[in-house]
């Protein structure tokens, strides 16, 4: 009697979802507010559709985005890449969809529970994320940076004698290995005020390197099941390395922000500060002092006048960490490795390059100021050919407009409908750059006038308020 009890409850499970997953179908197709969007009738049915190009369809993973291109070529430029969603590829609507703090950002494994993530780059309530950018602008504002200068000569001098161990003994320099060394030392020291020695090692702490690729090789993953590689914070260290062979080096940066985390509310607690007060309990202690010579990013987070207490957590503290790591250790790393791949695979533009660092460093034991390189044109426009050619947002970046409607010539977007669009896109569209995918670094040496043309199509760091907290 049980055992019929029991298959009667799993064909009536199996009974329920079938219908459940018929009638999302008709709802779809039929009656969703973007029924009448262009694109492939199985991408507004399913999700599975997206899944199935990022994973299966080969070959290699993530090869949605080249897929969503395809159907830009066959139904328009504005399509419905899935049931909720819709991307658009037109550069002249790009400002529009960016427009500076009006839109909430979109993150599907993020739909369920509002902001999931401490991270600034993952906020999706406009206002929240004006908030906790807000709390951390002082830090990266171009003052800062700039006292920041000495820190960074010692890590350049550090790659420079790694550099030069290397060509001594003959071995292969990995670019990427020892550029993204530098800014994880320097992203680290500077935002936790305990840098990873990887300059210290004598191969440039590749591991490091290794696990953000294969972080990153994840996205496709993240983008549909993120909320599962979330829950494995909470799994002991054992099983994490069992399942995920690695998570060695996430567990390492985990430990140190977490143990930095600690130590700072602990002196807090000690010197009388209240959480998130500009003065001790007596009245007489003013934060912005405490501990002075050693601010951290988290010493700008809990002093901050705006955020709320939850947004002072440990967690959040320590997720935001993870993005101060990715975001400025990370990227700032492959751009530097992508311009000098790009200088040496176009030699005259690398002697050009040589012969303005010659007129500011006539002695090469004397480093010039960031005032002093930003000065020079051709190093500046092949920084910024590198840039547009190897884009650091590879993801598309989707964004709601919650209140409105959002309007695309004659198409009328529901409020609340996520709606992506690609910088890689806008960087590679022919209709603005003559030979898009070559290195042409004369593109902004030709005249003002063409110049300030083309910086309308470019946002390596994204635009509006939602732009790289670092760009500057």
């Amino acid at each position: 009697m049980n055992i019929g009890l029991f298959w009667i409850f799993v064909l009536l499970s199996l009974a329920y979802w079938l219908c459940h997953g018929i009638y999302l179908i008709v709802y779809r197709l039929y009656f969703h507010p973007l029924r009448h969007f262009p694109g492939p009738k199985l991408a507004a049915a399913t999700y599975w559709y997206e899944i199935w190009q990022d994973w299966f369809a080969g070959p290699y993973h993530g090869r949605n985005s080249w897929n969503i291109e395809k159907l830009h070529e066959q139904y328009g430029p504005i399509i419905r890449r899935a049931p909720d969603e819709l991307d658009v590829t037109d550069p002249e609507w790009f400002d529009v969809l960016f427009a500076g703090g009006r839109r909430d950002k979109y993150n599907r494994e993020a739909v369920e529970g509002g902001d999931a993530s401490g991270l600034i780059q993952l906020t999706r309530d406009r206002t929240r994320h004006k908030h906790r950018k807000g709390a951390l602008t002082r830090f990266f504002s171009k003052r800062s940076v700039v006292q920041l200068e000495p820190s960074i000569i010692e890590k350049v001098e550090l790659l420079s004698a790694g550099i030069e161990k290397c060509m001594t003994e003959r071995r292969v320099l990995h670019a990427t290995d020892a550029f993204g060394a530098l800014t994880l030392d320097v992203i680290t020291d500077y935002c936790f005020g305990e840098r990873y020695g990887c300059l210290s090692d004598p191969n440039f702490s590749p591991e490091w390197q290794a696990f953000f690729r294969d972080m990153f090789s994840n996205s496709p993953f993240l983008r549909s099941w993120g909320w599962i590689v979330r829950k494995r914070e909470n799994l002991p260290k054992w099983l994490l390395r069992y399942i995920f062979p690695d998570v060695e080096q996430l567990l390492i940066m985990k430990d140190t922000v977490r143990s930095k985390i600690d130590a700072i509310f602990e002196e807090r607690e000690k010197a009388g500060v209240k959480d998130g007060g500009l003065t001790s309990s007596t009245g007489d202690v003013d934060v912005e002092c405490v501990e002075k010579e050693r601010r951290t990013i988290f010493h700008d987070i809990l002093d901050s006048r705006v955020l709320p207490p939850e947004d002072k957590t440990k967690w959040r503290l320590t997720e935001e960490a993870y993005g101060m790591v990715f975001a400025g250790g990370v990227t700032t790393g492959v751009a530097l490795s992508n311009l000098a791949y790009h200088l040496h695979a176009n030699r005259e533009w690398l002697i050009k390059v040589r012969e303005e660092l010659d007129q500011i460093m006539p002695d090469p034991n004397k480093l010039a100021g960031s005032s002093e390189i930003e000065r020079l044109p051709v190093f500046k426009a092949c920084l910024k050919e590198s840039l547009r050619i190897g884009s650091l947002f590879t993801e598309r970046l989707a964004f709601q407009e919650p209140d409105e409607y959002l309007y695309y010539h004659d198409w009328a977007i529901p409020p609340g409908t996520p709606v992506s669009m690609s910088i890689c896109t806008l960087h590679a569209d022919k209709e603005i750059w003559y030979e898009p995918n070559e290195f042409r670094p004369e593109r902004w040496l030709q005249g003002s006038g063409t110049t300030i043309h083309l910086e309308k199509y470019y946002a390596p760091f994204s635009r509006g308020s939602r732009a790289c907290i670092g760009s500057k």
